[in-house]
């Protein structure tokens, strides 16, 4: 999808203030040395217990409202992407998000869409300003934090590390420091088992199968059929390839004309096999080297990248940004920024 006149207006993230090193977790016997040498995640922040995700997504929010020069009623749209358990059963945590930020009575919805929900909000997000024009800015926000004994954020899957994290961004039909160009997005339903498993249904979050273990779920998954695992290496291999090139020329540019890439920030070797060598990315043009000390934020890895990008003054007038997001389900989004000018914050 081509975007006309969609800007990024600001940028937020919030960390915890609490560190957890991979050597601590290994010393404590919550993680092993030879997982730590193969997905390379040095270290995490984690949440205290005032600091629910959606408390961590409202601070990063504000942060990035400050930036954007925008009041408060100029927001028509909040949209809340998150992974994991917001703080509350039966509670709608995008609502928080919105008193705690922009307020009004616009709408405020929440995207679940697992580690994509980030993008997959972004881009709901442009359609709805694209198709209003009332509207002026969207507030778009995510917000996780991975606790035992719900989760264990060393073990509960294979080749990502959790970190705790709160990000936003502020879309903007006015003005801002980066335009939109372009985003695309694919679903492949066919690979819903790959995080449900061989098991059944329960009534309700079951304490008896905590913390949560992927790894179980995705192992009985592809060994059920020995053509199993091609079978879905392939298909990510080529939904990864297909909505990176349509964003792209939507954009009306190229890889090699690319800046900079944020992808997710997972294991190393998935990083290897998926961008580097597949995608042919330099990882020299990611922010990969950064996320190793902040972990698999959840939902929020491509907004933090943004905002590391443009925050800390790495990318200038002129570059491209491309954000790549996968989500369980699976749903795959990219997105392609063009810098208009150093944002100065």
């Amino acid at each position: 999808m081509r975007w006309n006149h969609l800007y990024l207006a600001g940028t937020g993230t919030h960390f915890p203030e609490h560190v957890e090193r991979a050597e601590e977790a290994i010393a404590a016997g919550r993680y092993s040395a030879e997982e730590h040498a193969s997905n390379g995640i040095r270290s995490v922040r984690t949440a205290g217990e005032d600091e629910a995700p959606a408390v961590l997504a409202a601070r990063a929010g504000q942060r990035a409202l400050e930036r954007s020069g925008h009041p408060a009623e100029d927001f028509a749209w909040v949209v809340h992407g998150c992974m994991g358990y917001q703080g509350r059963d039966f509670w709608t945590p995008a609502h928080y998000v919105q008193r705690e930020t922009v307020g009004g009575h616009g709408p405020a919805v929440e995207v679940r869409q697992g580690s994509n929900g980030g993008l997959a909000a972004l881009e709901l997000a442009a359609a709805q300003l694209t198709a209003r024009p009332d509207a002026t800015a969207a507030l778009i926000t995510t917000g996780d934090a991975f606790r035992l004994p719900y989760v264990d954020r060393w073990r509960t899957e294979n080749q990502q590390v959790y970190g705790d994290a709160g990000t936003a961004v502020v879309l903007s039909r006015r003005e801002g420091v980066a335009r939109l160009r372009s985003t695309a997005s694919r679903s492949v339903p066919a690979l819903e088992p790959v995080y449900r498993g061989t098991g059944g249904w329960s009534a309700g979050p079951d304490p008896a199968e905590w913390p949560v273990d992927l790894r179980t779920r995705t192992r009985d998954y592809l060994l059920a059929d020995p053509f199993r695992y091609d079978e879905v290496i392939a298909r990510t291999g080529e939904s990864l390839e297909l909505v990176v090139r349509q964003a792209l020329a939507d954009a009306d540019t190229k890889l090699e004309e690319v800046a900079f890439v944020v992808h997710p920030a997972i294991g190393r070797t998935i990083v290897e096999y998926s961008y580097v060598a597949q995608l042919g990315i330099d990882p020299e043009r990611t922010v990969y080297a950064w996320a190793q000390d902040y972990g698999h934020l959840g939902a929020g890895d491509q907004f933090a990248g943004l905002d590391h990008l443009l925050a800390g003054g790495r990318a200038g007038r002129g570059d491209l940004i491309l954000t790549i997001g996968v989500g369980i389900g699976y749903l795959w989004t990219a997105a392609v920024f063009e810098v208009l000018r150093a944002p100065g914050w």
